[in-house]
């Protein structure tokens, strides 16, 4: 699902104290020692990075980033140590889910298939329905009652969901408001169960918890056990604009409506391996845990709409006109989308509502739910897009309203999805048709298998903005995209929303980039989701959605930059690509939960990233990772020749002294009577003296080949000082800029942070003189503060704005007074205006 707005949050800068790195200063006199050291740094740079104390060697402490927990309301800090293995924060591991991260042996999943009979009475806008459902237990467990979900009743005042709303304004409120509030205490959209039978006769006792049905079975369920049983109901159809739920109907200005029928049948919970029945009852933003199964259903309708439903039409001969059918018959090799239905052929039956009914007839297999969309309003293009060696009809279904941008964009967004997520995720669309369809939802766009239910369009007027274009792409794709999260690669949505929405989000971002070029696209992109990271609304991506602040920003965007920084930064293309396919392949058409993402992912790539999943989402630690320093470091052998240079070149460079300055050329007493001046006064105390060039030399008579090598060494060497703000570890990424105005990128991984106490140092040997150095250039860490990045520091610009307000007079005086001249200024007008003359 794709919510809109897609607002960031109030920003609110953390307060994170970091360690100090406790060091000592050790001194190194002798000039043997001085070569082992320099050998045993040199070493530690060809094989990694040496971590230096400050002004000394090694040191090692408690691992930790920072003292303080971070700031905010919300705030979970990664605890004392952010390197810590995460085994006792996730499930633990068994024949069901291996601690490979892949389905054990022992794996199991419910099967739930359901034959529906549904029909929809325009007129009452009550949807009345008749399903068989046949269950079948493939749990070891034995099972004396099943629970049923009935979601339409979140439309109705005794849900959780109505009830738990709270209210705030700030002493107005808009008609619209006004009236969803009071429509949601006074409509009642649940379902009322006119009966439920087993298929072998005879009532089923069953008890009615707010959303949940739970039916008591005549005996108990062994396992490998199948129960059938069957269901009468029916439930008044929500407007969507009063009642904004994921499922009812719009009605266009002309009193046309459009039924966008999701969660339309009392479904089976899910009986899981890891938690038994899924019962939380729904609140808002927490969508589904569904069985897979087959489907067929028989949906009546009036005899002018066009249906749109999950499965493949089965009888198309009774439902569709002689041309609609050759059409559809030539999109399915035609170069570009082929319109079914017509803008004049919708208007027809639009103006002329037909009172006759016809049922359009579907059927599925394996997939996890059902949903349909039903409106005369309909334009339908459909186009057959050639994939994995069969062809995947792309199609859209919009009224008038959408165009002319549904009937320019939204199929080639279906095809595009389609083709790109097939490719990423390495598992080819499967089914015979994925369907994007414009009306009934309130903001943003829905989800289910082979159909999504979408809300952009252009103004009344048929204009639209360039933001407004772009939405109607990313949204069908995001919907599309979905077919993948959670319908193929199943998962628990009611509890864990980024294990669908924010992997979904990172895909579109493959999609929208390879759709056209433009930075300005934000998904899956690290520095747009920093004013999030640093906000009081900030969460843990663990948190339950219901319980989330800011979804859109959390469970979206997060999700999508962690799998963005794996993939770019920490593990890289090859090893992330080929471990998310992986994770893929394994949990295709089964019930994944996190920490079989987690295994998979180090599983199949062989790296430990226990602290990331920590820090990135299990906590709200962040990164701000500050250049405090970079030093030259001058090989010093013990020449006393280069020591008196090397001295003398550090004074020079020491500030001089304004006294002194002012004082040249002032008589001094000691060249008035040069009797005073002695040995001293002539004396350079830089100057190499007999007995250090003798003990110099004998020194380098002591050295091996290999030895006086190494104090040949050539190239520059830097010693850069880091210091982390935050408690999130991240790799250290490098941009040496040298005097040529060429540039490096130097790569560290997060361990480097490991013993860091929240700082470091790291000796950078370099080919030339370098003048600046920026940590994490390219933004790939999601620093939260990106003016210390770079050293020598750069010069911001901002902006000044000059402006100069109005004068305004507001007092009853004034409008008195300014009412009384407009008065006499159309008295005025009137009495010089010519006399009407009507011939």
């Amino acid at each position: 699902m794709l919510h809109a707005p897609w607002s960031t949050g109030q920003v609110a800068p953390q307060s994170l104290q970091p360690f100090w790195v406790s060091h000592s200063a050790g001194v190194l006199r002798r000039h043997s020692e001085k070569v082992l050291v320099m050998r045993s740094l040199l070493v530690r740079i060809v094989h990694g990075t040496a971590l230096l104390a400050l002004g000394g060697l090694m040191t090692s402490g408690p691992t930790a980033l920072a003292a303080d927990a971070p700031s905010g309301p919300f705030a979970v800090s990664p605890g004392p140590d952010p390197f810590a293995q995460i085994d006792s924060l996730l499930s633990a591991p068994s024949e069901s889910r291996l601690p490979s991260g892949a389905p054990g042996p022992a794996y199991w999943q419910q099967k739930v298939s359901y034959k529906l009979d549904l029909t929809i009475d325009e007129d009452a806008k009550m949807l009345r329905g008749k399903e068989h459902v046949t269950y079948e237990n493939h749990s070891p467990h034995t099972l004396t009652y099943l629970w049923l979900a009935l979601e339409s009743n979140q439309a109705a005042p005794f849900s959780d969901g109505a009830l738990a709303k709270t209210w705030k304004d700030n002493g107005e409120v808009t008609v619209e408001d006004f009236r969803r509030m009071l429509t949601a205490r006074e409509f009642d959209g649940s379902t009322k169960i006119l009966s439920l039978k087993a298929t072998t006769g005879g009532d089923l006792s069953h008890t009615l918890n707010k959303g949940m049905l739970r039916v008591d079975l005549p005996r108990p369920l062994p396992a490998g056990g199948v129960f059938e049983f069957d269901l009468a109901w029916e439930y008044l159809i929500n407007d969507t604009k009063l009642i904004p739920t994921r499922s009812g109907h719009e009605v266009l200005d002309d009193g046309t409506a459009i039924f966008g029928m999701a969660y339309c049948y009392p479904r089976l919970c899910a009986y899981t391996d890891y938690g038994g029945w899924r019962l939380k009852q729904p609140i808002r933003y927490g969508e589904f845990t569904l069985e897979f199964g087959d489907f067929e259903a028989s949906i009546t309708v009036p005899a002018d709409h066009i249906v749109g439903a999950t499965g493949a039409l089965q009888n198309p001969g009774d439902v569709l006109s002689a041309d609609m059918k050759a059409r559809l018959k030539q999109s399915l090799t035609s170069g570009a989308p082929v319109t079914i239905v017509t803008k004049d052929e919708a208007e027809t039956s639009r103006r002329k509502p037909s009172r006759e009914t016809k049922t359009w007839k579907f059927a599925a297999k394996n997939v996890r739910d059902f949903a349909f969309t039903s409106s005369r309003a309909f334009v339908w293009d459909a186009w057959g897009v050639p994939l994995d060696g069969r062809t995947v009809i792309c199609q859209s279904l919009y009224p008038r309203e959408g165009m002319p941008l549904w009937d320019r964009y939204a199929t080639h967004a279906v095809a595009h999805a389609v083709e790109i997520y097939s490719s990423v995720t390495g598992i080819p669309y499967p089914w015979p048709h994925a369907t994007a369809v414009l009306g009934s939802h309130p903001s943003g766009g829905m989800e289910y298998p082979m159909i999504s239910f979408n809300s952009p369009r252009p103004e009344k007027d048929g204009t639209y903005t360039d933001k407004t274009k772009w939405g109607v792409i990313r949204v069908i794709i995001h919907e599309t995209g979905h077919n993948w999260f959670p319908m193929i690669v199943n998962s628990d949505e009611r509890h864990w929303m980024w294990l669908d929405e924010g992997f979904n989000t990172f895909v579109q971002g493959f999609a929208e980039r390879t759709w056209k070029d433009d930075p300005k696209i934000p998904t899956a992109q690290p520095k747009f989701v920093v004013d999030y990271l640093t906000s009081d609304l900030h969460q843990p991506l663990m948190t339950q959605p219901d319980n989330i602040q800011n979804i859109p920003q959390n469970a979206y965007f997060k999700t999508a930059v962690g799998l963005t920084m794996l993939r770019e930064t920490i593990l890289g293309r090859t090893l992330f690509d080929s471990a998310f396919k992986e994770y893929c392949r394994r949990w295709a058409y089964k019930r994944a939960e996190p920490a079989d993402f987690f295994r998979t992912m180090e599983d199949a790539s062989g790296m430990d990233l226990d602290w990331f999943w920590r820090g990135w989402f299990f906590s709200t630690s962040t990164s701000d990772v500050e250049i405090v320093a970079v030093h030259r470091r001058t090989i010093q052998d013990g020449d006393p020749t280069k020591n008196g240079e090397r001295e003398k070149r550090k004074e020079s460079k020491l500030p001089p002294s304004i006294t002194r300055e002012r004082d040249a050329g002032a008589p001094r007493r000691i060249d008035r009577i040069p009797e005073l001046k002695d040995f001293y006064d002539g004396f350079d105390p830089h100057a190499p003296t007999d007995k250090q060039a003798e003990d110099f030399r004998k020194f380098m008579e002591r050295l091996t080949p290999a030895e006086k090598k190494a104090l040949q060494y050539d190239k520059v060497i830097y010693e850069v000082k880091l210091k982390n703000h935050g408690q999130l570890p991240m790799p250290v990424i490098l941009k040496l800029e040298f005097n040529d105005q060429t540039s490096e990128i130097r790569r560290y991984p997060a361990e480097i942070w490991r013993l860091a106490n929240g700082e470091l140092s790291t000796l950078v040997l370099a080919p030339k003189p370098v003048v600046a150095v920026t940590v994490d250039p390219y933004n790939e860490t999601a620093d939260t503060n990106f003016s210390n990045n770079r050293f020598p520091r750069s010069i911001e610009e901002t902006d000044l704005q000059i402006t100069k307000p109005p004068v305004k007079i507001e007092n009853p005086l004034h409008d008195s007074l300014e009412k009384e001249r407009k008065a006499k200024e159309k008295l005025a007008k009137e009495k010089t205006a010519p006399p009407d003359v009507t011939p």
